[in-house]
């Protein structure tokens, strides 16, 4: 063997390895250059110097490299994550911005500020005219209750927001549309909820608070309110209450009730007992001898003749022992121009299409 390093056949199986070259050792200090090899073979080569080139050069290990690809790494997430955290930051300020608005609309509703609330959310969308809604409406209702603003919906520069309150003990829940303009939220849907008044032809105005509602239509915000009780010689309008849900797709129709004055509605429940006590006591009428007879609500206007002439309905109670029979006896009254009685005309109780004849004479 002469010191070389022979190729070696590769292991069938194994892949084929080349050896690295020797690395060169410095001498002992004081051994010969020449020493002789202790087994007696020939001496080997004289070790050469290290090369100057190699001499203080650090080698760069694989945990180096993947220290540094795994801090690269990192860093270059990060800057994701940053912008990540950045961009929920202002989704959430805005989410925050649009919540103040609709709060601020609410509250403005539920403390019964009608022009501030409309100055926030105009009457008028698009094409559609707006009503008025004079803030004397608003004041003299008794408001919402328990305003809140529940989810709030973003999708770029359009939103919505769900709001609830409650009107008159029953909870209500609306989304309110909103749009982002000249970078501020606004709300777009108004809870002012269009109420007209149905025509009647009793010559007596309307009104809520003093603000006649006859011949409008009026906006009014959600809120529990009292129509006015107006009273004339003849009839008495008003007194209904009205619950404003804000639902603006279910405009609200006020049906106006017109009673007869009390003076006149206790001489129609006089003559209907009058009535059926004759007809009771002749046997022409279902009414069981000896039942008593009451009126368990007042006259009630079923229209007026166009020569204005009123038609009745007077509901009538016959009770015997533990049964009570009930009916209705339809009346006529005609007034002079001042509202005074001038005839009132009964028929037949349960009989609402028969034919009228004079009342008897009160005693």
């Amino acid at each position: 063997m002469d010191g070389d390093v022979h190729d070696r056949e590769p292991v069938h199986g194994i892949p084929e390895f080349e050896m690295p070259p020797e690395v060169s050792r410095p001498e002992p200090v004081g051994a010969a250059r020449d020493a002789p090899r202790v087994d007696g073979a020939a001496s080997a080569p004289a070790l050469e110097e290290p090369a100057p080139a190699l001499i203080g050069r650090r080698r760069v290990g694989w945990r180096h490299v993947i220290a540094a690809g795994v801090v690269g790494a990192l860093v270059g997430a990060a800057v994701p994550a940053t912008l990540q955290t950045l961009d929920r930051a202002a989704v959430a300020d805005d989410v925050e911005r649009l919540r103040a608005v609709a709060a601020d609309y609410l509250a403005a509703v539920a403390e019964r500020r009608a022009d501030e609330a409309t100055a926030l959310v105009p009457l008028m969308q698009g094409t559609e005219a707006a009503a008025i809604a004079p803030a004397e409406l608003l004041a003299a209702a008794r408001p919402i209750e328990q305003p809140e603003v529940r989810l709030v919906h973003i999708d770029g520069d359009v939103g919505t927001v769900e709001v609830r309150f409650r009107v008159g003990g029953r909870e209500h829940a609306r989304s309110l549309d909103a749009e982002r303009i000249d970078g501020r939220w606004a709300l777009l849907t108004s809870l002012a909820e269009r109420a007209t008044v149905q025509p009647f032809d009793n010559g007596l105005p309307v009104s809520i608070a003093g603000v006649s509602l006859t011949e409008r239509q009026v906006r009014l915000y959600p809120g529990t309110y009292e129509l006015d009780l107006v009273e004339g010689p003849v009839f008495v309008v008003g007194g209904e209450r009205l619950a404003i849900d804000g639902d603006p797709r279910t405009p609200t129709e006020i049906h106006v009730e017109r009673r007869l004055a009390e003076p006149l509605a206790e001489l129609a429940a006089d003559f209907a007992i009058a009535a059926a006590a004759e007809c009771q006591a002749e046997g022409s009428c279902p009414i069981a001898d000896g039942a008593l007879l009451g009126t368990p609500e007042s006259a009630y206007v079923r229209s007026i003749d166009p020569d204005g002439r009123i038609q009745l309905g007077v509901p009538l109670v016959a009770t015997a022992g533990t049964t009570s029979s009930w009916f209705e006896l339809s009346m006529r009254l005609a007034v002079d121009d001042e509202g005074r009685p001038l005839e009132w005309e009964c028929g037949v109780p349960g009989a609402a299409d028969g034919a009228l004849a004079p009342c008897p004479t009160l005693d």
